[in-house]
């Protein structure tokens, strides 16, 4: 039992070093915020835009904000402020 449960954390970690992995990527390749999640058991990324639309789609328990989901991330990943452009000289 205490095996399964080692195993259980050991995946929930490598999940979660993953999904930190990929807000940390998308934020910047995408300049929004993204957060990271625990759905079904399993460290999601997902962004803040995603978050609102599914707010209103009703897919949340009533009541359930972005501002909630902000409190209860794992992890929210911020686009750096340095501009990924080539700047014009």
């Amino acid at each position: 039992m205490v095996i399964i449960d080692y195993i259980r954390a050991c995946v929930f970690d490598w999940r979660k070093k993953k999904a930190i992995k990929q807000a940390k990527k998308s934020a910047e390749l995408y300049r929004k915020k993204f957060l990271v999640l625990v759905h079904n058991g399993r460290p999601v990324c997902v962004s803040m835009q995603g978050i609102k639309q599914l707010i209103r789609q009703h897919r949340f328990a009533p009541g359930f904000t972005a501002e909630k989901a902000r409190q209860i991330a794992i992890y929210e990943a911020v686009p750096s402020n340095t501009s990924a452009h080539v700047s014009d000289h």
